[in-house]
């Protein structure tokens, strides 16, 4: 059976939710008295945009792993559409 799901959105979702720990980590290591401070504030720009980008990595990944349970597969008999085609592929001789 072929895959029915492409598993890239789930790297892409996993590669910011690492990124954004890493970026975090990052922030709250070095703190503020880093070069990474925006010029002119106190704000720990890398933290920030860490928080962000780990915040929108989990909500990727939730929103994949909720596409994937709803994602079922019904056998063709069970539609309307299902049994059209498959009364049109046994007319016509395309059944294997």
């Amino acid at each position: 059976m072929e895959r029915l799901v492409s598993t890239s959105g789930c790297r892409s979702a996993g590669f910011s939710t690492v990124l954004g720990l890493m970026l975090s980590g990052y922030g709250l290591v070095v703190g503020s008295g880093s070069a990474s401070l925006s010029a002119g504030s106190s704000t720990n720009v890398n933290l920030w945009w860490g928080l962000v980008m780990l915040v929108f990595g989990v909500l990727l990944l939730l929103g994949a792993g909720l596409a994937r349970r709803k994602l079922s597969v019904r056998p063709a008999t069970e539609t309307s559409e299902g049994q059209s085609t498959e009364k049109r592929e046994h007319r016509m001789g395309l059944e294997r």
